[in-house]
């Protein structure tokens, strides 16, 4: 988005296709990670909180629907020059890779919606609408353009699952953390022993997508996808920063029925939201350009 508005030729159509994508990005990850979320810790959650937190899956689940459809429909503009009705290229376009990650994004999501409602009878329904939402992000974009193409893909899938987790937990954890209480501190310690283990695998999958798509560390600081990179590692770091500040002083100061501790909580967490998304925004960018220039 702002890439392409700072460059020599700004082009404010792939610019707002920038934007699609990261409200897309944090609507499906927020959507997949609130149901991964009831997957895992529905059952310790207090009914208002459980409630709460499903119509915001709902939510999420409408504007990614229509996010999605949004960015496809700029696709088409960009692909045509300006014309977002050309029939000749929305045929092209539902036929490959850019329609064919919608639709599977709106079979997951749609997927999602319906086990949010069922509740628990609806796991299996909800761990495929889940999974089919990280995988529609294997259909375009730069794994589908370099090789191992497997591995690239599986990366991927992995490290957006684990986005997701981190991603759609917050908003319950941040519920929770308000109410305080012995419920809400064995919630929280439970999620954060998870996290522990999630977090790793987003660290080892992003590592590995970083060297398969850039391979050389002097691209880092000379391409816009490198600085990209490297702003969404150190928004990560921050993240990563505020996680072990949760796990080590705030969660146990929780545990404990400190005075405050549970406003002190809520409050951080909303603060790691608001990195979160910027995490988002610094991948929608690095959407917009290459990993590698051409001939490299």
């Amino acid at each position: 988005m702002i890439l392409e508005l700072l460059g020599p030729e700004p082009d404010p159509l792939r610019a707002f296709s920038v934007l699609l994508r990261l409200v897309q990005y944090v609507s499906c990850l927020s959507a997949a990670g609130l149901a991964i979320f009831a997957m895992g810790f529905g059952r310790m959650q207090e009914a208002g909180d459980a409630a709460a937190c499903r119509r915001l899956t709902l939510a999420m689940v409408a504007a990614g629907l229509v996010s999605s459809l949004a960015w496809l429909v700029a696709q088409v503009a960009l692909a045509s020059g300006d014309d977002p009705f050309d029939a000749e290229i929305w045929e092209i376009m539902l036929g490959s890779g850019p329609g064919t990650s919608v639709l599977v994004t709106w079979a997951g999501l749609i997927a999602v919606a319906v086990a949010t409602q069922v509740g628990r009878a609806g796991l299996v329904l909800g761990a495929v609408g889940v999974l089919a939402v990280t995988a529609s992000f294997t259909q375009v974009g730069h794994t589908t353009q370099h090789q191992p193409r497997w591995l690239l893909a599986t990366a991927l899938v992995v490290h957006l699952l684990a986005a997701a987790f981190w991603a759609g937990s917050l908003w319950p954890l941040a519920i929770a953390s308000r109410r305080a209480g012995p419920r809400a501190a064995s919630m929280v310690e439970a999620w954060a022993r998870a996290a522990s283990w999630v977090v790793a695998g987003l660290v080892l999958a992003g590592a590995a997508l970083a060297w398969l798509l850039v391979g050389q560390l002097d691209l880092l600081v000379t391409t816009a996808y490198g600085w990209s990179l490297l702003t969404k590692v150190a928004l990560v770091g921050t993240l990563l920063g505020f996680a072990a500040w949760h796990r080590f002083r705030l969660t146990p100061a929780l545990a404990a029925g400190a005075p405050g501790s549970g406003a002190r909580l809520a409050a951080s967490i909303r603060w790691e939201i608001v990195v979160m998304v910027l995490v988002l925004w610094a991948v929608a960018e690095m959407t917009s350009t290459s990993p590698r220039p051409e001939g490299v």
